[in-house]
This record gives structure tokens, C-alpha cells and sequence, in this order.
């Protein structure tokens, strides 16, 4: 038997060795390729090897590796304390602010003439909108043009009884001078005296008569020549016209007076009847029309009704077309001023402490048609009776409308603060998941750890959330990536 280990024998196993070793090769490359095609199919059982090893011991603990930690850009924020206002969204419409939004309506009867503007026109306050013509106007301008010839004749009497009064003091002035009859009537000739001329002057020349036979018949009665008799009748004559003087000349003065007083009493009487008829035309029209530039010229100008817009704001709608006829009463056009809106909603019994909110106070309004855009607005009123259809009060805010965003009649949300405002331990909003009727949240522990934390939430604002019980101040909370940690844990938790 020839020993392995001789010479002979050594041939013989390096040459069964090289005939062996291609095959010895072949599977040894079979089996690489193998275990690169299963690698490729099925690279989730090397990552689980690998994430099993990286399983936490706390159940309640998610340990995300680089690649996901990287993908998942988790953001934190630490607990603390904040202004927490408890508030409530309840639902609600924009309407029209009320005291911006008109039914422009005909005044009179009348026919439509016409009408200067359409649906979407911007118009400033006082613009002309449209123009009538009505019969009613036209005997509303004559009443105006018959007064004020009533005014213009009133403010002539009252001019020549001034003047007559005036005149007549500067008789009497004259008069009590003792000044001859054709000194006077020289003074007055171009003057107006009017009837008092004639009663006046008429007793003064008698009583100047007198006088004058007196003086002549003192001189003959002295000597004898004429009896004391006819002295004494000379006399009573005299005394005669001088009270006859007196009493025209109170008389006159009396008169004028008077006369100048029931001047003065028609003139303002017709101001007044002017006016009432300017008053009347004005409520007809329903503007303020410029006296002075009225146009009461002829017919046409008189019948003229000029509807004029109140206020600034836009054409919401229009109801007629030019040459129709309208009847008192009847919608020309919608007029309204958007800059400001209304919210309207409804305060139920879960609300019930909102009806305690004061005038002013500032709410928020979400648009869910503008992408949940949000605006503020300032509560106008909360309505004082329970509606009994919806057991409700009306809350009525005002929104700034400036931009033009918004439009009557939109669905919003309306948040409205319940009680007093505090400081408490808080968290984002979306910090805080619920699962199983437990809500909690995620704390950073570093090193790509965060630990699922059970909380108590008490008091919620759309910015902060009450933490009552589970937080301490200054912990690192998720916001931004929690969900996915909640769908980690769960599967983590299906796993086991």
C-alpha cells in the first residue's frame, strides 16, 4: 500500500486537487450571485435586522434611524407658559353692513327718464344715478316759484312802510320847530309820505290859520275894535285845530308803526312759506337741492326729479330701463358700500357666556372659500331676545372689507373668546394626538429618540392648548412630524 505521505503520492493529490477546483469556483460564484439576487428582492430583512437591533426597550419610546430621521424633518418646541383664551368656532354668513346698503327707490310717480348707471359701477355720494319726470315735482317747483313772488311783493311793502315811518319822524321833527307849511312841503315834495301827507299837514295849516288870526285880532281887541266875544271864539278855534293837529299826527305815527310791523309780520310769514315749500320739494326729491342754482326756468326744468346717490359705494342691482314708467315707492337700484361687512351667527347654549362679550371685542372670521384665509372683526352688538325657531342670540360683527375680498352672503367660521383669558402650560395644537380616547404627545429625548407622553389638556385657543397634567415646562415637544411618530409607535407596537 504506497504511503500518502511519500513522494509518489504527492503527485497524485495536487493533480485530483486541479481537476476539482473549476467546480469548486463555479459554486462558490453561484452562491455570490444568489445571495445578491435575494439582497435585491428583499432588502426590507437586512433593514429589519438592522432596526431590530435599534428597538427600544420602552414601548412607549420611537427611535427613528438617520434616513427617516432626515426625511421626516421633525421641528420641536419647548412647554411653556402662554396667554390662553378659551374659544369657541360656531358658524356664520357675511351680509351686508345695513347702515351701508340702500333700496334706492322712486319718490313719486313718474316716468323713468333716465338712468345713468349699471350693476358693478362704483358712484360717489351725490352723484346723479338716474333722472324723472313727475308732475308732482313740477307743482312742488311752482309752489316754490308762487312763494317767492309772495316774498318779493312782502319785501316791497315792508321797503316802503320803512320808508314812510322814516319819513314821517322827520316831519314831526320839522313839526315840533314849528316850521311854516311851505318850508315843509318844500322838504317833502320828492319824498313819500302817502296818506299821512294830506292828514298831517291838512290839520297843521289850520292850526297855523289860527294862530295867525289870533295875532291880528289881538291888536283890535286891546283897542275896542272887536269884542272879547269874538276873542274868545277866535281862541276856541285855535285850541280846535290844534287837537285836531295832535290827534292826526298820533294817529299817523300809530298807523305808520303798525303798518311797518304788519309788514315786517308778512314778509317773515312768506320766508316761512317759501321755506315749508323748499322743505316739501326736498322730501320729494329726497336730496337737498342748491337754491341758487335751481333751475325753475320753464316746464321741463320744473317736472325734473333727480335721484342722487347717498353715499359712496357700488351698484348692486338694477330694476328698470330708460322711458318706463314707475310708481311711488317702486326699486330703481341696489345700492350698497362693501368696505365694511357683517358676520352674523348664532349663539347657542353652549355658547351661552359669549352673550356677555361687550361691543368692540375682537373676534376671528375664517373664509374656508379664501383657503381658510383669516380675518378680524369687532363685535357690533349680541342680540337681547332668544330666537325661539333656533334657541339662539344673533352676534353681529363688523369686518373690514377695504380690499374687496370678501362677498356678502360667504360661509365663514367665527371664533369667539368663552371667559377670562390666562397664563398656562401650553402646546401647539398640533402637537397633541389622540389615539384610543387618550390624548398625548411627543417629547425629544435627542439622539433621534422621542418618548410618547399621555396628557391632560384643559383650555383651547387657536394657538395654544392648556396642558393641565403629563407636561413639565421646557420640555422639547413635537409639532411639526407628531403624526408620523404616532404611526411609527403603532406599527412598532403591531410588531411586537
Amino acid at each position: 500500500m504506497t504511503d500518502p505521505t511519500s513522494p509518489a503520492a504527492k503527485p497524485n493529490f495536487l493533480q485530483t486537487l486541479s481537476q476539482g477546483l473549476p467546480t469548486l469556483l463555479v459554486l462558490v460564484v453561484m452562491a455570490g450571485g444568489w445571495l445578491a439576487i435575494h439582497k435585491i428582492n428583499n432588502p426590507a430583512a437586512i433593514e429589519t435586522q438592522t432596526e431590530d437591533a435599534q428597538q427600544p426597550a420602552d414601548p412607549n419610546t420611537v427611535i427613528l434611524p438617520e434616513g427617516k430621521l432626515a426625511v421626516a424633518r421633525i421641528q420641536t418646541v419647548p412647554a411653556q407658559r402662554q396667554w390662553v383664551q378659551h374659544v369657541h368656532t360656531v358658524p356664520g354668513r357675511l351680509r351686508y353692513d345695513q347702515t351701508r346698503h340702500v333700496d334706492v327707490k322712486a319718490p313719486m310717480d313718474g316716468i323713468l327718464s333716465e338712468i345713468l348707471v349699471t350693476p358693478g359701477d362704483a358712484v360717489a355720494s351725490g352723484q346723479l344715478i338716474a333722472v324723472l319726470r313727475s308732475p308732482e315735482i313740477g307743482q312742488a317747483r311752482a309752489e316754490i316759484l308762487k312763494r317767492q313772488k309772495e316774498r318779493e311783493i312782502a319785501g316791497q311793502v315792508l321797503a316802503r312802510e320803512t320808508t314812510l315811518s322814516k319819513n314821517l319822524q322827520l316831519l314831526s321833527e320839522m313839526l315840533d320847530r314849528g316850521e311854516s307849511v311851505e318850508v315843509i312841503e318844500a322838504a317833502f315834495a320828492d319824498e313819500a309820505l302817502g296818506s299821512y301827507r294830506q292828514e298831517i299837514l291838512s290839520s297843521y295849516s289850520k292850526m297855523k290859520l289860527a294862530d295867525t288870526l289870533i295875532a291880528k285880532i289881538q291888536p283890535l281887541v286891546e283897542s275896542g275894535s272887536v269884542s272879547g266875544r269874538t276873542a274868545r271864539q277866535r281862541e276856541g278855534e285855535r285850541q280846535l285845530a290844534e287837537t285836531a293837529f295832535r290827534t292826526a299826527r298820533d294817529q299817523a305815527t300809530f298807523a305808520a308803526e303798525q303798518a311797518k310791523l304788519k309788514a315786517e309780520a308778512e314778509l317773515s310769514q312768506a320766508d316761512r312759506q317759501l321755506n315749508l315749500a323748499w322743505q316739501s320739494l326736498e322730501t320729494l326729491l329726497g336730496y337737498k337741492e342748491d337754491k341758487r342754482t335751481a333751475n325753475l326756468s320753464n316746464e321741463e326744468a320744473l317736472s325734473r326729479l333727480e335721484v342722487r346717490a347717498p353715499f359712496d359705494g357700488t351698484v348692486e342691482s338694477r330694476m328698470f330701463a330708460d322711458n318706463e314708467r314707475v310708481s311711488r315707492g317702486d326699486s330703481l337700484i341696489v345700492l350698497a358700500n362693501t368696505d365694511s361687512l357683517y358676520v352674523e351667527a348664532s349663539l347657542r347654549e353652549s355658547d351661552w357666556s359669549a352673550v356677555s362679550l361687550q361691543p368692540g371685542t375682537e373676534i376671528s372670521v375664517r373664509v374656508p372659500a379664501l383657503e381658510n384665509q383669516t380675518f378680524g372683526a369687532n363685535i357690533h352688538y349680541v342680540g337681547r331676545e332668544v330666537q325661539s325657531d333656533t334657541n339662539s342670540v344673533p352676534l353681529v360683527a363688523r369686518i373690514d372689507n377695504r380690499d374687496g375680498l370678501l362677498r356678502p352672503g360667504m360661509f365663514v367660521r367665527v371664533t369667539i373668546p368663552i371667559g377670562q383669558g390666562r397664563q398656562a402650560l401650553s402646546v401647539k395644537p398640533e402637537s397633541v394626538i389622540q389615539h384610543d380616547n387618550q390624548q398625548f404627545v411627543f417629547v425629544d429625548l435627542d439622539g433621534g429618540s422621542y418618548r410618547r407622553v399621555d396628557v391632560t389638556t384643559g383650555d383651547v385657543s387657536d394657538d395654544w392648548v392648556e396642558i393641565t397634567a403629563g407636561l413639565s415646562p421646557q420640555q422639547r415637544v413635537v409639532t411639526e412630524g407628531a403624526f408620523l411618530l404616532k404611526s411609527e409607535l403603532l406599527l412598532q407596537g403591531e410588531g411586537e
